[in-house]
């Protein structure tokens, strides 16, 4: 699996705009493309967060891999001791990242890192077989999601474990219209995805931009996930979408209602943010 390296203690920038305002806590910087990519937590004057997110600086998105590799999510499928990079291997490239060390610490952030991978060639189904990013924000802790073993099962993941992949999520603690359909992955989980997005529902009329998707392992819900394809970064966009809201949430915290993905014309970075954090308590 090609992996970034991840920081744990990672550096932390704060920009302020005046005396009560908003700050803005900078995780530490990794190459990506021909710019960087490092996560941010804005937090209000009270310290509560407002925003939890990723900053494709500009060059990001420039120079990146234009094919699957052959290192990501493997598995010798035919047993011969080598791989078809095409057919054994899921091919992304994971960028892990860490949340500036004082959100981190915080608590009331549910969050607790951050994973962007880059599909070169896209994935099933086929409306979202072009290059687009998967930007994980995940609830459980790295150390879990890294025992979701690779394997012979859908997408590479180990058979046994995609039996606990699939295990189902209690009604309560899944969005409307979010549905198993046996997305299973290594060293990811389960995807919820939305019934209702418009390119599933008709993607004869309704082109793919973006979508959003929950995580699930062991019954659980573990990410959420904005998933946005490389054409609508690069348009400049400035755009934020409502999230449908589950019942309730097993732990508690501040999680969002809406996603955003917005270009910055000052420095020409793009950010890509869970926001309106509303505090839930645990059920």
């Amino acid at each position: 699996m090609q992996i970034c390296n991840f920081c744990a203690a990672c550096a932390i920038l704060v920009v302020a705009a005046g005396p009560g305002a908003a700050e803005t806590l900078k995780g530490q910087a990794l190459a990506m493309g021909e710019g960087t990519v490092r996560t941010f937590v804005e937090v209000t004057a009270a310290g509560a967060p407002r925003a939890i997110g990723v900053i494709l600086s500009q060059g990001a998105l420039a120079g990146l891999p234009p094919l699957k590799n052959a290192t990501s999510r493997c598995f010798d499928l035919d047993g011969n001791g080598r791989l078809d990079g095409a057919r054994e291997c899921e091919g992304d490239k994971e960028f892990r990242l860490a949340l500036p060390v004082a959100a981190a610490e915080g608590g009331d952030i549910p969050v607790r890192w951050v994973a962007v991978n880059w599909n070169a060639e896209g994935h099933p189904p086929a409306a979202w077989s072009v290059p687009h990013f998967d930007f994980h924000f995940y609830l459980a802790e790295p150390n879990e999601i890294a025992l979701i073993r690779v394997g012979a099962c859908t997408f590479f993941i180990n058979c046994d474990d995609r039996k606990i992949a699939l295990k189902p999520v209690p009604a309560k603690y899944v969005a409307p219209d979010h549905v198993n359909v046996d997305a299973t992955v290594s060293l990811m989980g389960n995807h919820l995805i939305d019934a209702r997005a418009p390119e599933l529902a008709d993607p004869r009329k309704h082109g793919f931009t973006h979508t959003w998707i929950y995580g699930a392992y062991d019954g659980r819900i573990t990410f959420l996930e904005p998933m946005i394809t490389l054409g609508f970064l690069l348009s400049r966009p400035d755009v934020c979408t409502p999230i449908r809201q589950p019942a309730a949430w097993a732990r508690a915290g501040y999680y969002p209602t809406r996603y955003c993905i917005r270009y910055a014309r000052d420095d020409g970075s793009t950010t890509v943010s869970l926001e309106g954090l509303v505090a839930r308590t645990a059920d």
